[in-house]
């Protein structure tokens, strides 16, 4: 025995379930990121992570909590990637906000199962709304803060109608049939539109 469970072919249970709750999050990653929320079905899941259904429901309570953690996943991935390089960066602000929305938008459609996932299923599957709401306040407060947009009611509503306006040119992008069009004319639509804002407020 150890503390993570009883050893059966040299893994702790622990490790164990760390790699079957790994291949339920790739598996999450590309049925609900090809084929789409409603045709990704618990069995569907299981089959392609390669595991019963009754493990399954020992990682997660639900269809939607899995796909909770995969959205989740994604946009952690966003933070952790894009974030520091945009931090770490001593251009001029237009500089940093294309740094920024050329890694959010790379990022998010280097594989365009992360952009399906992030702009559009999870808002079909509806029950995980607030779940998003909750990360566009969260991209939000950053643009709020990497911007240096003032403080209170005006600058969240700012940060937020610019984190809208990414995501849902990342939906229609999502939406377009394969192959899909290139994102250098999405970055620089964005960055016209961030670059006016930022100056309109400080002006």
């Amino acid at each position: 025995m150890t503390d993570s469970g009883r050893v059966y072919g040299g893994r702790s249970e622990h490790e164990r379930r760390s790699d079957r709750r790994t291949r339920l999050l790739n598996a999450g990653l590309e049925l609900f990121g090809t084929d789409g929320w409603h045709a990704a079905t618990i069995e569907r899941l299981c089959s392609a992570a390669g595991v019963a259904t009754r493990s399954f429901y020992e990682e997660f309570s639900s269809r939607e909590a899995l796909l909770k953690a995969v959205y989740e996943h994604i946009m952690g991935g966003v933070l952790t990637t894009v974030l520091p390089v945009v931090q770490a960066s001593d251009g001029t602000l237009d500089d940093r906000i294309r740094l920024g929305l050329g890694g959010y938008v790379g990022y998010l459609t280097e594989d365009p199962r992360r952009a399906r996932v992030a702009h559009r299923e999870i808002r079909v599957a509806g029950v995980l709304e607030s779940d998003r709401q909750a990360m566009m306040l969260r991209f939000a407060e950053v643009i709020v803060h990497e911007a240096a947009l003032e403080k209170g009611a005006e600058g969240r509503a700012l940060g937020l109608a610019l984190a809208g306006a990414v995501s849902e040119v990342l939906v229609d992008w999502v939406a377009q049939p394969e192959p899909r069009p290139p994102t250098g004319p999405i970055v620089d639509a964005l960055v016209r539109l961030y670059v006016a804002a930022v100056t309109r407020v400080e002006a």
